[in-house]
């Protein structure tokens, strides 16, 4: 399976977190590029450490990255990161999508935004510079949000998404971002 800007895939049924196993293999060298995919966590992460699970059906993947820009740019990819999903869920779906600084996706339900996405970055380094930055991206496609104010793609637009479909699209237009940025 090819996918945008993935050097290497590694495809999981059920982990912790693909964040851990992402911040993991970055500190035991993997390239830029490596792509975590699960179909399922049993102790998913979100900023400030908060924990879900999260159910078959949804997007749950990392990507490390070791850009050569610096430690004050993490802001703007974390925000460039969001654009890309929103981009991506509009451009695969239709829906109007928003981002909530610093790291969530909203799409409007009955004229209310609910949160379809959320992104954790993460990073490594020290001095001002980055051996690495790990992007977490978990898009709510088909499994039911545990957040009261959460949606998911399938409720929203009526119709089940391949959850693959939703990642090619994220990445093809993070993968524009990240170039802008520039890597």
């Amino acid at each position: 399976m090819t996918l945008p800007g993935v050097t290497q895939l590694i495809r999981l049924t059920t982990t912790d977190s693909t964040q851990t196993v992402a911040r993991f293999l970055a500190d035991q060298g993997a390239p830029t590029g490596t792509l975590v995919w699960a179909d399922r966590q049993t102790a998913g992460r979100g900023r400030m450490a908060r924990k879900w699970e999260s159910a078959e059906g949804g997007l749950y993947a990392s990507l490390i990255l070791r850009p050569s820009f610096k430690q004050g740019r993490l802001a703007k990819l974390s925000l460039e990161t969001a654009r890309a999903a929103g981009l991506a869920l509009q451009e695969l779906t239709g829906l109007q999508a928003a981002i909530k600084p610093p790291n969530d996706v909203m799409v409007l339900v009955d004229g209310k935004p609910r949160k379809v996405c959320g992104i954790l970055i993460e990073a490594s380094g020290g001095g001002g510079r980055l051996d690495w930055v790990v992007i977490g991206v978990g898009i709510n496609v088909n499994n039911k949000p545990t957040l009261a104010r959460a949606t998911n793609l399938k409720e929203t637009t009526g119709k089940a998404w391949p959850v693959e479909s939703v990642l090619r699209e994220f990445l093809a237009c993070f993968e524009k971002s990240y170039r802008k940025l520039g890597r």
